[in-house]
């Protein structure tokens, strides 16, 4: 129960309203959704991104954040039909006018329709055409076209060593291959907990090939195959995070010290598909003949009926990508301010899933950011700032900060309104107590700022790391708009970045990361936004 002080500081705004809002509860539902496996990564673009982005604007507006004033012409730019709409596909109720999604454009492989099937021919008279996007997507970088009898494969795992060979013996030649995505199970075979070269598209198209087949249906197994397939979570997590639907994969997650798998010298088309839609194809439960191989770490033959024959097609093409920002503002208190902006930031996209199908979930790498980044904006939206609020999720941060580049040459308003900006990247890790922040070489004067803002509340932060990590200054969405001649912050968890073991890799899940760092860190962030957005003076521009 709020205390009657708190319900007072509540109706009548001002830091302390704020502070009160920001809860480790709240940061550990955000993180859980964001890295949800089925988001499979959150790449830039993907479905699992965009789910990510209705996510965060949905969070916002609840918090009473609004669109900017340009989002529709923004929206209209894009050339993007219907009305723009923050929520997930899917979902009913009344749509605001306007959204908080702020599209950018980039230019990258997308589905070519026309060179894309998965047609079953039943009979010489009968077919059945599956639905593109929904049913079936092609695999970039494996293209082409096939047609022949379709053999299950299953794993297509051949590993004599490991004692699980499902290719032995079977007959591909001239054949469409049922494959399965990922591998096996197995504590001790094949790489234990870790998936596998095994595991590879690559690596199973490259034995197929050899092997005579002519194309491949790979059945998707969404949210199952990931860095620990063994223990993949069960429980839902906050929003409802649709499991299995079908993605097209622009481009493949490559991992820090790790060398990519090798693409096959001969490159079958390969579309990929549903469990349903699989096993329609085959005559039997794909799903069940899964977990019979599961279970027995052992070939399972199953065989479609005779006569039939699968039809792939697998093609994509250059063209332009329409990726969304989430951009949200809250306006100022005070009327002579409210046309001065504070812009608090943070990447809400990571690097998608490999062709092992390891999750790059992106815990520290940035759901820890966007975590904190909500929870101050709900603290702000409560402490009611006499400056206005921009509060920004970038995209493509991990592409080259695009994202953030993208709405810096188009801001939605005069450059020279914006008071500062503040950027959350990496929060997740290392000393609670602690946290690096970066850019007070180029703006000294915020560090009188901070200081104030340690003093202001018990947020748990005791120590800055300060005039440290140069080399990272130039790396996330801050310098975007330092480029500008716009102060900038940039929070990070700790230095050097060297420390964190598990950057860029499939192993940055949430079990690894220091929840307390995460409240505390919000907590800081929050008071540093207060203090420039109420503050008479503002910072000077930066130097150099």
């Amino acid at each position: 129960m709020l205390s009657a002080l708190l319900l007072l500081a509540l109706s009548q705004g001002g830091h302390a309203a704020g502070f009160g809002a920001i809860d480790a509860p709240d940061i550990d539902a955000h993180i859980q959704y964001l890295c949800s496996p089925a988001l499979e990564g959150r790449d830039t673009p993907s479905r699992g991104l965009d789910e990510a982005a209705r996510y965060i604007a949905a969070q916002l507006r609840s918090y009473g954040y609004v669109p900017t004033e340009d989002s529709l012409e923004r929206w209209k730019l894009a050339g993007l039909d219907g009305q723009p709409s923050d929520q997930p596909q899917g979902t009913n109720g009344a749509t605001s006018v306007g959204t908080l999604l702020r599209p950018w454009e980039r230019d990258l492989p997308e589905v070519d329709a026309e060179g894309s099937r998965l047609v079953w021919m039943k009979d010489a008279t009968t077919s059945q055409a599956f639905a593109l996007g929904t049913e079936f997507v092609p695999v970039p970088g494996l293209e082409g076209d096939a047609l022949g009898e379709l053999v299950f494969a299953g794993y297509a795992i051949a590993s004599r060593d490991d004692g699980l060979d499902e290719l032995a013996g079977l007959d591909l030649k001239d054949k469409i291959a049922l494959v399965l995505e990922g591998e096996p199970p197995h504590e001790k075979k094949l790489d234990g907990h870790e998936l596998s070269r095994a595991a590879s598209l690559y690596t199973k198209v490259a034995k197929l090939a050899e092997r005579g087949a002519v194309g491949v249906v790979l059945v998707s197994c969404p949210g199952e195959v990931w860095h620990d397939h063994h223990k993949a979570p069960k429980k839902k997590t906050k929003g409802e995070v649709d499991d299995t639907a079908l993605d097209f994969r622009h481009t493949w997650a490559s991992w820090v010290g790790q060398p990519d798998d090798e693409a096959p010298a001969t490159k079958l088309p390969v579309v990929e598909t549903t469990s349903g839609v699989a096993s329609q194809l085959l005559g039997e439960d794909v799903t069940a003949l899964r977990a019979r191989i599961d279970a027995s770490f052992k070939p399972v033959r199953a065989k479609a009926k005779k006569g039939q024959r699968v039809s792939v097609g697998s093609k994509s093409r250059r063209r332009r990508v329409w990726v969304d920002n989430v951009v949200a503002t809250l306006p100022g208190a005070d009327a002579a301010l409210a046309k001065e902006w504070v812009v608090l930031g943070a990447h809400y996209d990571h690097i998608g899933v490999d062709q092992r199908g390891r999750i790059g979930v992106g815990a520290d790498d940035n759901a820890s950011g966007v975590a904190a980044l909500l929870e101050a904006a709900e603290a702000l939206a409560l402490a009611r700032p006499a400056r206005s609020i921009l509060i920004c999720a970038f995209s493509g941060e991990e592409d080259g900060l695009l994202g953030s580049r993208a709405l810096a040459k188009a801001l939605p308003m005069p450059q020279t309104a914006i008071v500062a900006m503040l950027n959350l990247d990496m929060i997740g890790r290392g000393d609670p107590k602690e946290v690096a922040v970066i850019g007070l070489v180029q703006n000294p004067d915020l560090e009188d700022v901070l200081l104030r803002a340690r003093k202001l509340e018990r947020s748990g932060i005791e120590r800055f790391v300060l005039r440290q990590g140069e080399e990272l200054f130039q790396r996330s969405d801050h310098y975007s708009f330092h480029q500008l001649g716009v102060p900038v912050l940039f929070f990070f968890e700790g230095l050097p970045i060297e420390k964190n073991g598990d950057y860029h890799t499939w192993r940055d899940v949430p079990a690894r990361l220091d929840w307390p760092k995460i409240l505390h860190t919000s907590r800081i962030v929050y008071g540093t936004a207060w203090l420039l957005s109420t503050d008479p003076l503002r910072p000077p521009a930066p130097r150099g």
